[in-house]
């Protein structure tokens, strides 16, 4: 091959840069490299407004165990130390239908 520019450019230099990944790195790194979130133009969400969500999910599921164990009706029933289907025809107005 004839020395020219551009001949030099190709083979004058090392094939890739010191720092550079080859392929297998990269791509077993990809995700690392990714955008991500806000970063993407055709986000949404911000990161803050993501932040209160999942805030609000923890508390849901707070608020879900609390009710399950004070306010269910196996709860209320060992409460007032009465079966649970006592509850559930209190509730329904089969039985005590004339108290509100």
């Amino acid at each position: 091959m004839a020395r020219t520019k551009y001949a030099e450019a190709l083979f004058g230099r090392p094939a890739r840069k010191e720092k550079a990944l080859d392929r297998e790195e990269y791509l077993s790194r990809a995700r690392e490299f990714a955008k991500r979130g806000q970063d993407l133009p055709q986000t949404k969400l911000l990161d803050l407004e993501v932040h209160s969500i999942k805030s609000a999910a923890r508390q849901r599921e707070k608020l879900r165990a609390y009710i399950k164990d004070n306010l269910s009706n196996a709860a209320l029933a060992a409460q007032y130390g009465v079966h649970v289907r006592t509850i559930e025809k209190i509730l329904q107005h089969e039985t005590w239908s004339h108290v509100l």
